[in-house]
C-alpha cells in the first residue's frame, strides 16, 4: 500500500496523529511539495519505484539513511538499487545520523547541492526520504527551500509541514545556513548567536550559500 497524504481527504487531526509516528505496516507514504519534489518515508520494495516512476513521475531518489537504518527494517537495498537502475531513475545516499541535529547540520549543505542539482536537471521529479520521512528528508527538502527559491526559512517550513505535517530539526538548518553564509574561522559560534537568527538571510548571503552548496556537487 502506497499513501500520498497530499491527495487524501484525512483530517487535519488524522494527519497530525499520523505525522510523529512512523508504522512499517502503512507502507511508503509521501507528500507532493512542488511540482519537483516530493519527501516521504522509505521505499520498502522494488514495487514501490515502480509507482514513483509511473504515478509520480520520479527521475531521482535522494536517500538520507544510513546502512544501519535500511538493515534495521530488513530493506533489500541492493533490490531498490537493481530496479532503480532498470528505470533510469538515479538513486544518490546522502546518509545523516537520525535524530542527531549535529548530523543533520553537518550533512545538510551535501543533501541540498545532490537535490539542487537534481531538480535542475528537469529531468523528472525528485524524491527525497530517510526512514519515516518526516525528520532529515523534511529538513533537506526545507533548506533547499530557504536557500534556492527564495524563501525565508519559516515560509520554507510552513509550506512542507502544511502539506506533510511533521517536525524536522530547525535549529539544524538554521546552523547549517550560518556556516555557509559565514564560512569565518573567527566567527561567532552559532549557539550564542539569537534564539531566531538566521531565519532570513540577504541576498548577497543566499548567493553565497548557492555558490557553496553548488560547490559540493562533487564531495
Amino acid at each position: 500500500m502506497v499513501i500520498d497524504w497530499s491527495k487524501t481527504n484525512c483530517s487535519n487531526f488524522a494527519l497530525v496523529q499520523f505525522s510523529f509516528c512512523y508504522s512499517w505496516n502503512l507502507g511508503m507514504n509521501y507528500a507532493v511539495i512542488s511540482d519537483s519534489l516530493i519527501v516521504g518515508s522509505q521505499p520498502q520494495k522494488p514495487e514501490d519505484i515502480d509507482h514513483l516512476k509511473d504515478e509520480e513521475n520520479v527521475a531521482y531518489i535522494l536517500c538520507l539513511q544510513q546502512d544501519k537504518d535500511i538493515e534495521y527494517w530488513g530493506i533489500d537495498l541492493e533490490a531498490i538499487l537493481s530496479r532503480c537502475k532498470e528505470l533510469g531513475i538515479r538513486h544518490m545516499r546522502r546518509p545523516a545520523v537520525d535524530f542527531d541535529p549535529d548530523s543533520l547540520k553537518t550533512q545538510l549543505p551535501k543533501a541540498v547541492s545532490s537535490l539542487e542539482w537534481a531538480i535542475s536537471e528537469g529531468k523528472g521529479r525528485v524524491y527525497v526520504h530517510c526512514t519515516a520521512g518526516l525528520g532529515r528528508a523534511p529538513a533537506v527538502a526545507i533548506a533547499y527551500m530557504f536557500w534556492f527559491e527564495n524563501m525565508d526559512l519559516k515560509t520554507a517550513y510552513e509550506k512542507l509541514t502544511s502539506k506533510r505535517p511533521c517536525g524536522p530539526n530547525k535549529r539544524a538548518i538554521r546552523a547549517a545556513t550560518y556556516g555557509l553564509a559565514k564560512n569565518d574561522p573567527l566567527k561567532e559560534s552559532f549557539e550564542n548567536l539569537p534564539e531566531h537568527a538566521f531565519e532570513g538571510v540577504a541576498d548577497w548571503e543566499r548567493s553565497l550559500i548557492q555558490e557553496r552548496v553548488r560547490a559540493l556537487r562533487e564531495a
